[in-house]
């Protein structure tokens, strides 16, 4: 169904591409950026969906407070997954409305869902009001090396681990973390030792949460997938 590793967020989403200036606010864009892709999030992206953002909230541009809530969504947006917390820390602080309809610009939630997706993101780190239309597929990961993907097999073996959006994932006799929630997803390579946070039994037969990875021996992809309850 997926050819290469995507976030289905992102699926069918149009971006203005420009380079937003935050100079006037006390604020290096360039130096933003760099933290983005050391935090693995998407640097275009990242600067594609600030612009969003400081065109819906012109204040942001001098306003040095009002400029980081942004780079903060923003950055998270483009899958930096450790400004998550963040991120959704200065969503509920955010109250004017100005505020939010920035924070929707920046996340490409529309403005009328965003208290639902506020809501929903402190029990469901992978909802978004698109989830449905992507028959609750949030990611795929990993891929055939040969095309620019992470793996030389398919995997054989997923685990879930006890933190948060964690999985492990077992290919060609080493053990991958996975990290992911609705913007974003990272693999780092762990080696041959299993993970000392395994949860316990084989995550694919699916969990409480109806949050799966999905894998098969046909395919170098794990899916993500989440059935509603």
């Amino acid at each position: 169904m997926i050819a290469m590793p995507r976030q289905m967020a992102n699926a069918g989403t149009e971006f203005q591409a420009r380079a937003p200036d935050l100079g006037a606010a006390g604020l290096d864009v360039t130096i933003a950026s760099e933290s983005v892709r050391r935090a693995c999030g998407d640097v275009p992206l990242f600067e594609r969906v600030l612009s969003a953002g400081l065109d819906a909230d012109a204040v942001a541009r001098e306003d040095r407070q009002r400029a980081l809530d942004l780079v903060a969504w923003a950055a998270w947006r483009s899958g930096a997954l450790s400004l998550r917390d963040d991120a959704l820390r200065r969503l509920d602080a955010a109250s004017l409305d100005v505020q939010r309809a920035a924070a929707a610009a920046v996340l490409r939630v529309p403005l009328e869902h965003l208290e639902e997706f506020c809501t929903r993101q402190a029990h469901d780190r992978y909802w978004w009001p698109g989830r449905s239309d992507a028959n609750g597929y949030v990611c795929s990961v990993g891929g055939f090396r040969g095309l620019g993907g992470a793996w030389i097999r398919p995997p054989e073996r997923v685990a879930r681990l006890s933190e948060a959006g964690a999985f492990a994932v077992l290919v060609a006799e080493e053990w991958w973390r996975l990290d992911s929630d609705v913007w974003g997803s990272h693999l780092t390579l762990l080696g041959a030792d299993a993970p000392a946070s395994l949860a316990g039994s084989d995550a694919d037969a699916g969990a409480d949460d109806g949050v799966r990875l999905v894998i098969s021996d046909d395919t170098h992809l794990a899916w993500l997938h989440v059935q509603d309850r």
